[in-house]
């Protein structure tokens, strides 16, 4: 007898059928045959198997012995714990040996816990799992870092998390003094730095030094302000926490000020934004000795490159503005980079007698008055400011001259004529606060020695100490494709104020409006203030009586005037830097243009390491805070260095996320073994040259908790 297989296929499934079948040879012609002895359906291939070995040992005469399956014992798997990416960080934390800087610049202490351990923990958390304070403790127990710092989960709490948070406040000063140092030793001297300012906003009150201020994005919150210097790498190489309302350029030139002595800033570069872009802190950077640059603001061009004035395109399209751009001496370096060296610009300061408003005689008061209102109105000067700048003013004493304006025009010509030298510019300035009807009685009755006084004491005040002259180096660029998106974007604002306008007149014709005239004018004020434009626009609001009502409507007058001056640089960058710099024009203003180094830091301690909502309360703590998400930062600039064009270091984290250690228990020992490492996750780490991570010697070396 032996078992025969065969295959029947039904409605597309082929079935396979066991027969029971018996060989023998025909009595009438000995020619060999089968015979079916029996039908066995459908059988599995391990029970056809079995019935396969008992006829097998049926003809050999032996016995088959039926053994109960044994199931193996398994190890069981009892925790999970977050391990590769974990382990890819704290490399390249050790990596850059930030457990010996701390070491030396952290408080010591009688611990069993090293304080360095603690904020290397604290700043993995803010790369992978960013959170608070208290959502640490919960983390740390979840993932290997007990295994692979030597630190017991309960031995990471809170109590401990405080101390070293504070202990850190402490260390800033050192750690920020050491980081330069191990940078330069790795990658050389620095090629630029770059300097900006951000801000981040508190869930609750905040620390004091928190304050209530529109943040960047345009929030009201209660706030700080976070100075930041990076190299051009991105790696944080100073750091500063500030009041929340503390304007820009003041805390970048207290900036300035404590790495202007430092030897790895001497001779390179420094880059800012326009927020220190005024004659003020231009005079700041020229005295500082750094090798600054910075981009102007735009009152500020009329000043520095005059040039410009004759260089402004008409059409709204790039490459009529590029012709114009060409036309006008600047030198294509790409297709959005037209450039021109504008030489050296030297400011000589007026000495501090010849510019109060109390030696100034009226009749030259009035004449320069009359000449910076012809220089902005002509458009020569974009300012007045400027202006005053040109004629050697200070902006407080243009403010004093331009008030001889409220003069009577009789008056006015008394002055220019030379015939009210007698009268102090003090006297004139308040005749000028008069109603016109009253001037020329108060002018006729002649000088009066009891108003002169304050206003003698007010101008001397002011212009006590002469600034400092200095020199810098000038440069502009162009840039076609903003130049039409700037002017687009102009239009467009245009339309959502008219628009504005317009909704709001269908309102006031509403029967049922009851709005007063008070309330619509603040309403176009906020209007008008939320884009910028009331130097812009000349409101008019006109009334009418309807049914026993009166009604209100809205209209705008375009300035002509303003808005052309307000367009006239649209697409133009002007940069000074400082005069030893010996790159080209192109080379400056590519490295101007390189200053979203810093952007980009400050876009990643927002989003990626989560700088904010803050949770703190203390200043200490908020400092804190602001140093693990600047080490955080670090990490995050090392990995995606060292990943190249492999993918960003965000995305690698997530991949490598899911390879884990697990923890097994077999006969009451246990032991770690690793989620097996996907392809991906290999290429990772081949990539960063830590593919030791995954070796089997390396996971059995780590003491289960």
């Amino acid at each position: 007898m032996q078992i025969r297989t065969s295959r029947v296929v039904r409605n597309g499934k082929t079935y396979e059928y066991a027969q029971l079948v018996e060989s023998f040879r025909r009595p009438s012609n000995g020619v060999p045959t089968h015979r079916v002895l029996a039908n066995l359906s459908d059988l599995s291939a391990s029970q056809i198997a079995n019935l396969k070995a008992a006829i097998a040992a049926n003809r050999e005469g032996k016995r088959v012995v039926v053994v109960g399956r044994q199931r193996a014992v398994l190890p069981k798997v009892v925790d999970n714990f977050e391990y590769l990416d974990i382990a890819v960080l704290l490399e390249l934390w050790r990596g850059w040996g930030l457990p010996e800087i701390l070491n030396e610049v952290l408080p010591t202490h009688q611990s069993e816990v090293a304080s360095e351990e603690v904020v290397a923990a604290l700043v993995l958390q803010r790369c992978v799992a960013p959170g608070s304070k208290l959502f640490a403790t919960q983390w740390f127990p979840r993932t290997a870092l007990p295994e692979l710092l030597g630190i017991a989960p309960d031995q990471f709490n809170n109590t401990r998390v405080h101390r070293v948070l504070d202990d850190l406040d402490l260390a800033g000063a050192g750690l920020m003094a050491r980081l330069p140092q191990r940078f330069r030793e790795r990658d050389g001297a620095f090629a630029a730095l770059f300097l900006d300012v951000t801000d981040t906003w508190f869930v609750g009150g905040g620390p004091e030094l928190a304050e209530r201020g529109k943040t960047k994005e345009g929030f009201v919150r209660r706030k700080i302000g976070i100075v930041l210097l990076c190299n051009e790498r991105g790696y944080p190489l100073r750091w500063e926490v500030v009041h929340g309302t503390s304007h820009d350029s003041k805390s970048m030139t207290k900036m300035v000020a404590s790495i202007s002595k430092l030897a790895w800033a001497k001779d390179v570069p420094v880059v800012s934004d326009r927020a220190m872009g005024k004659t003020a802190q231009i005079r700041e950077l020229a005295t500082s000795g750094l090798h600054f640059v910075t981009a102007l603001t735009t009152t500020e061009f009329p000043t520095y490159a005059q040039r410009l004035l004759r260089m402004e395109p008409v059409k709204d399209s790039a490459d009529a503005a590029a012709a114009v751009a060409i036309a006008g001496g600047m030198e294509k370096v790409e297709d959005t980079l037209y450039v021109m060296d504008l030489g050296t610009y030297e400011r000589v300061e007026v000495s501090a007698e010849s510019d109060t408003a109390a030696e100034a005689s009226p009749q030259r008061a009035m004449l320069l008055a009359r000449q910076i209102d012809e220089w902005v109105s002509s458009g020569e000067h974009v300012s007045y400011v400027a202006a005053g700048r040109a004629a050697g003013l200070r902006s407080s004493v243009v403010a004093k001259y331009r008030h001889l304006h409220a003069l009577d025009e009789g008056i006015k010509r008394e002055i220019v004529d030379g015939k009210a030298n007698h009268f102090s510019l003090g006297e004139l300035l308040v005749i000028a606060k008069l109603p016109l009807e009253k001037q020329w009685g108060t002018f006729g009755q002649g000088p009066s020695r009891a108003k002169r006084q304050p206003l003698q004491r007010a101008a001397r005040k002011d212009s006590s100490r002469p600034a400092e002259a200095f020199s810098v180096r000038v440069l502009a660029y162009f840039n076609p494709e903003r130049f039409v998106e700037q002017r687009a974007r102009a239009r467009s604002r245009l339309e959502e104020i008219q628009d504005f306008v317009a909704k709001l007149n269908q309102s006031l014709a509403n029967a049922r409006s009851r709005r007063t005239k008070d309330s619509v004018v603040a309403a176009v004020d906020r209007c008008l203030r939320e884009y910028e434009m009331l130097d812009a626009f000349k409101p008019s609001i006109s009334e009418h009586v309807d049914q026993g009502h009166t009604r209100y409507s809205v209209s705008l007058t375009l300035d002509e005037h303003e808005w052309a001056r307000r367009r006239r640089y649209d697409g133009f960058t002007v940069l000074v830097a400082h005069t030893s710099l010996t790159h080209t024009a192109a080379e400056i203003c590519r490295l101007y243009r390189a200053k979203d180094a810093v952007e980009k830091d400050f876009q990643i301690i927002k989003s990626i390491v989560e700088l904010r909502p803050v949770h703190h309360r203390t200043d200490a703590k908020v400092r804190a805070h602001v140093t693990l998400c600047m080490l955080a930062l670090l990490l995050e600039r090392t990995l995606r260095e060292r990943l190249g064009d492999a993918g960003s270091s965000e995305a690698a984290l997530e991949r490598l996320a899911t390879c884990h250690i697990n923890r097994l228990v077999l006969a009451e020992s246990s032991f770690y073994s690793l989620t097996q490492p996907t392809a991906e996750q290999r290429a990772i780490l081949t990539r960063l040259n830590q593919t030791h991570l995954i070796n089997d010697d390396v996971i059995e070396a780590l003491s289960p908790r």
